[in-house]
């Protein structure tokens, strides 16, 4: 990731089919699912700790190195 580039954090994973059939509600509570985000969101400025600044549709959050590695945040259009 570097400054101007476009990225997409992943959907949340669903709750498993046995936790659904048994009628438990598993509501995801996180950033981007709250703010019924489209989970794309442009890179401001480096953060510290090794991560960035990114702005979403939602608000701004901070996704770091780890983030992508884990490929949980994807590059979908980079900066020139």
């Amino acid at each position: 990731m570097k400054v101007g580039d476009l990225v997409r954090v992943q959907n949340c994973p669903k709750a498993d089919d046995d936790a659904l059939r048994s009628g438990l509600d598993f509501e995801c509570k996180c950033f981007f699912c709250m703010g019924n985000s489209c989970r794309i969101g442009y890179v401001l400025s480096p953060a510290p700790h090794n991560s960035w600044n990114v702005q979403f549709d939602c608000g701004q959050w901070r996704l770091d190195m780890f983030d992508e590695a884990r490929g949980e945040v994807e590059v979908i259009c980079e900066s020139r």
